[in-house]
């Protein structure tokens, strides 16, 4: 066809009648007695001459390309990578926390129940939520560190929302051996949340790194430095919940009977699972947990991911 303006108008006039006011093109065929089949070639030459333009706007503040590369590097079914401005572990935080907030509707459906672990992060995202879709929230672990920055907070955050239902667990994260801990999962409030584990639909997990150091669980009072000591020589890099993990996703069960959380066999069948992590210190860890194959989708910033894409 023609490149003159007459062969641009006609272009022109199918591209609209297709794309703005949604006709077939066997409609548009019958409407100019042209075959379907040039319909189809002139509305490839238009996008070809630049007359039919394409524009993708995804929500403002989202890398939509470094999130499909993020999800399809880790073989996540989803993954958000929000733009940041600086490259901190604080921004991290008071970023993706804030963003997570705005993503609730879409991640939890009125009829899911929703666990959430520990972490500052989350403890953002709890502040900026006005309601939930949900009735039911879930603390997936005890109390890891200082109570403002602990899963409980959290709950007690969500609590405060209309026709919200929590299910808080009173209890320190890690108890000092296995006797203790059986006796905290028999006290009845404990064991009223932990029953609500097998039933969690959506799980909103924070990560802690190990090293370099920036965790709750690490520094919960009944971790000793010989704990430390030999978790780190077996190369945990990283915590969800209580679940140890080291640097190539091995999932280790050093702690496990002494820890009041949900397991890492109970998460895995938790139908979304969603890493939220981001910030310097926490990319080593977030790379291990997205290694493990614990969780279905990742919350992340632009700088972390990029870190994530490079090896």
């Amino acid at each position: 066809m023609s490149t003159g303006p007459l062969s641009s108008v006609q272009l022109a006039h199918i591209a609209r009648e297709h794309y703005v006011r949604r006709k077939s093109r066997i409609q548009i065929a019958e409407e100019t007695g042209l075959s379907r089949f040039k319909i189809g070639r002139m509305l490839d030459e238009a996008v070809e001459r630049g007359i039919i333009r394409f524009e993708i706007v995804a929500s403002p503040g989202v890398d939509v390309e470094l999130s499909g590369r993020l999800a399809a590097h880790y073989g996540l079914e989803h993954a958000v990578v929000f733009e940041q401005s600086a490259d901190t572990d604080a921004d991290a935080q008071l970023g993706l926390g804030a963003a997570a907030a705005t993503m609730v509707e879409e991640l939890v459906r009125p009829d899911d129940v929703l666990g959430l672990t520990s972490g500052r992060t989350l403890n953002v995202m709890a502040s900026k939520l006005t309601h939930l879709p949900c009735r039911d929230v879930v603390q997936l672990a005890g109390i890891a560190g200082p109570i403002l920055e602990s899963g409980l907070e959290v709950i007690r955050s969500l609590a405060a929302l209309p026709d919200v239902r929590p299910w808080p667990i009173y209890a320190s994260l890690v108890m000092s051996d296995t006797e203790a801990a059986q006796g905290v999962r028999r006290q009845p409030g404990a064991r009223a949340a932990i029953d609500q584990f097998g039933k969690v639909t959506v799980a909103l997990c924070a990560v802690g790194s190990w090293d370099p150091p920036n965790s709750l669980m690490m520094i919960n009072p009944a971790v000793t430095d010989e704990d430390r000591r030999r978790l780190r020589a077996r190369g945990v890099a990283a915590e969800v919940a209580s679940t140890l993990i080291a640097e190539d996703g091995e999932i280790l069960h050093d702690l496990d009977a002494r820890c009041i959380a949900i397991s890492d066999r109970q998460l895995r069948a938790v139908r979304s699972r969603v890493a939220i992590a981001g910030g310097p210190s926490k990319t080593r860890a977030l790379r291990a947990v997205l290694r493990s194959g614990l969780m279905t989708a990742a919350i992340t910033d632009t700088f972390t991911a990029y870190r994530l894409l490079e090896q």
